[in-house]
């Protein structure tokens, strides 16, 4: 599962000419939420326009940050702290239209992923130390028999019950992180912020994670990054394709090789396998493309714990669009192929 910060595994590049004729001009505004920077850049004769919806876009994406956020107080930690009451027999929790819209998503998610996207293990995640934007971990892990007793009680997010009243759980291990999802949201919401007042012909950068709105008058060009060429060396290219987008898509990428805990010489990688609670034992970059930002997402993570034997059979319940995957030894794998 992704943490709340910074995933470079995408570049997005505005083109700005197509066949000759000039294209509206591209108008752009920086965020600094979700641990990242949000770019957002939009297509548009009409300045006026651009300047109230980017105003509207900077409040929409501080009120998801406060109340999305896996460990700073906000909805969401409250969210946490009140679900193992109702695991006692105590009142279902009150929840907001977005947490309940995470939370459906995220049990569907799990059930086409077969428990490989996983957002209800935030106390595993918040046990190997990733619940902080301090990367990279020195402090020691945490001991083994710690993990497999947390991973033992299966939190998912399967075991919530959704009603009028709000939610609960039969399962006091349940503690919500949607750092895996919430993006996917997040660039939903932004994109149909903007097309109601007209500017559909926009492209969002969540920190790496892309998603361009609607109908573009000239495609958007979408660079997917080269986890190889992460170290600055020169020997391995820094793109491995670039992307021609002119129509809504997400193209979301998860990977290993940004945020990790290094202890006495061992490295071991931020993502959970949510079957074992442990980091996961391989490699492994996954880029998705759909139009769907939160099933996107939500596969990019998916399909990298679901690692190299079966992350086409992931890819292929969860009906995704397109995958650009690349293993351990740098090989590149396109789905469908």
């Amino acid at each position: 599962m992704r943490v709340w910060m910074l995933l470079v595994g995408l570049l997005a590049i505005s083109a700005l000419t197509a066949c000759g004729r000039s294209a509206p001009p591209v108008h752009q505004a920086e965020f600094a939420v979700f641990g990242t920077r949000v770019t957002v850049s939009v297509r548009s004769d009409d300045t006026v326009a651009v300047d109230a919806a980017m105003s509207a876009l900077g409040a929409l994406f501080q009120r998801m940050h406060t109340d999305w956020h896996p460990w700073q107080s906000g909805a969401l930690t409250a969210l946490n702290a009140a679900l193992p009451a109702t695991a006692e027999g105590g009142e279902a929790v009150a929840l907001s239209a977005d947490l309940i819209t995470l939370i459906e998503a995220s049990q569907r998610m799990e059930t086409l992923s077969d428990g490989t996207f996983n957002a209800a293990i935030g106390r595993l995640v918040g046990l190997w130390g990733f619940h902080t934007s301090n990367y990279p971990i020195t402090d020691p892990p945490p001991l083994p028999a710690r993990v497999q007793a947390l991973a033992a009680q299966r939190p998912s997010s399967l075991d919530v019950v959704l009603s009028e009243s709000g939610a609960s759980t039969d399962n006091a291990a349940v503690s919500f992180d949607f750092s895996g999802i919430a993006k996917g949201l997040a660039a939903r919401q932004a994109c149909a912020q903007l097309k109601e007042v007209g500017l559909s012909d926009a492209l969002i950068n969540l920190g790496g994670d892309v998603m361009v709105c609607g109908r573009a008058s000239t495609a958007w060009r979408v660079a997917v990054a080269n986890p190889n060429a992460a170290d600055g060396s020169a020997t391995h290219s820094p793109i491995i394709k670039v992307l021609e987008v002119d129509e809504l898509t997400a193209v979301f990428t998860s990977g290993q090789y940004q945020r990790y805990g290094e202890w006495q010489g061992q490295r071991y990688a931020h993502i959970l396998d949510p079957r074992t609670g442990f980091p996961l034992p391989h490699v492994l970059q996954a880029t998705v493309m759909d139009p769907d930002p939160l099933l996107a997402d939500a596969a990019a993570t998916a399909l990298v714990v679901a690692g190299p034997e079966t992350w086409r059979t992931v890819a292929e319940q969860m009906g995704v669009a397109s995958v650009i995957v690349v293993d351990e030894a740098g090989q590149v794998w396109h789905w469908p192929e």
